[in-house]
């Protein structure tokens, strides 16, 4: 039983400490009346294609790194984002600036393509009829389509894997093309709709008085508390992280080629000014704001959850003291090896010319 609570703990500590990147990942700060609001999403994915070595394909790609900004002249995207989220939401997006990158490293028997995007879209229309409704279906959305974004280095489709080898590795992507390896490299990389149908009362949930740190005042709070809302968060209890991965074995011309592609699972933080629940309106998921705390202890998960883990603490740590002292109680006074009724005492020296002492040895008596 001991044991058993041992590595009940040490799963649950490894398991909330490991770091992923993350697929999609959201964070947003709303304050109180806001009238628009600016969130962060980050994209993330790594695409990785493995040969024998020697391969044609290593001879035709080179190592590459692309970066350029996102700014506000790029409508497309802008249009994309509401067209998508307008079918949900009562928010709309006014503009949205961010960075791409892509990094292509060429090593011994393998290809390896980073793919980061960040989008920062500036949010308004929020709030459903007054300040105590907060919509949430904004927080998740994906596009399909190409997303045609002006650079320096032209017209560039951020939503295209293949676009990274586009631009300089042209031979490269011919090659590539009319292979499985294609189906990953046009998978779309602005994915963020796992966020979305992840249900809010799954979400883990906590008030917080920082809001009322002089700090937080860069994000527009009055002073009052918040409510931090995350999802995305990996333990024993409420569940392991588990990635998203494609994987596709091809042959070009009798070599054979793998493609790999793998990025984590979603993650989301929103952190609201006020006291906040999840609610709906009909089948639309909202978070509703008072001015106190609304609590129903028989639907208080993160209460059970840390109740239950603080009374498997406790029993781990008793378990432990009581076989600790058992194990003292029995070293002390239990008598193990020979009984001193067997043995019989020796001089120390019989030889001739020595001398004896009161000081002797032992020997077990024949």
């Amino acid at each position: 039983m001991y044991k058993m609570f041992v590595m009940i703990l040490v799963l649950v500590m490894v398991s909330s400490s490991v770091n992923h990147v993350y697929a999609a990942q959201l964070d947003a700060a709303i304050a109180k009346d806001s009238q628009e609001f600016t969130p962060t999403y980050q994209f993330t994915r790594i695409i990785t294609i493995n040969h024998d070595g020697d391969s044609e394909l290593e001879q035709l790609i080179e190592n590459d790194k692309i970066f350029f900004d996102i700014n506000k002249d790029n409508t497309a995207i802008v249009s994309q984002i509401n067209s998508e989220i307008r079918q949900k939401s009562f928010a709309k997006v006014t503009d949205v600036t961010g960075t791409y990158s892509a990094i292509i490293s060429v090593q011994e028997k393998s290809i390896g393509i980073e793919y980061r995007i960040i989008l920062k879209p500036t949010i308004q229309n929020h709030f459903v009829g007054d300040f105590d409704t907060l919509d949430s279906q904004w927080r998740g959305f994906s596009i399909d389509d190409a997303i045609p974004v002006d650079t320096i280095h032209g017209v560039y489709d951020i939503n295209s894997p293949a676009s990274a080898l586009a631009l300089s590795n042209v031979k490269a992507l011919e090659y590539l093309s009319g292979t499985g390896a294609m189906e990953v490299l046009q998978t779309p990389l602005i994915d963020a709709a796992g966020i979305s149908q992840f249900p809010l009362h799954r979400w883990e949930s906590m008030f917080d008085p920082t809001a009322k740190m002089s700090e937080t005042a860069d994000f527009g709070f009055s002073g009052t508390v918040i409510t931090n809302y995350s999802m995305g968060i990996c333990t024993v209890y409420l569940g392991l992280c588990e990635d998203k991965e494609m994987y596709l074995e091809f042959t070009i011309d009798g070599e054979d080629y793998s493609i790999r592609s793998i990025e984590s699972q979603d993650d989301a933080t929103i952190v609201i000014e006020g006291y906040v629940s999840e609610s709906k309106l009909g089948q639309v998921e909202i978070f509703a704001i008072q001015d106190a705390p609304m609590i129903d202890p028989e639907n208080d998960m993160q209460a059970v959850t840390l109740y239950g883990m603080a009374g498997l603490g406790v029993a781990a740590t008793v378990a432990f003291f009581v076989v600790s002292d058992r194990k003292a109680k029995r070293t002390s006074s239990e008598q193990t090896g020979i009984d001193p009724a067997n043995l019989q005492s020796v001089p120390i020296s019989s030889s001739a010319g020595g001398y004896r002492t009161n000081r002797g040895t032992s020997q077990l008596k024949n």
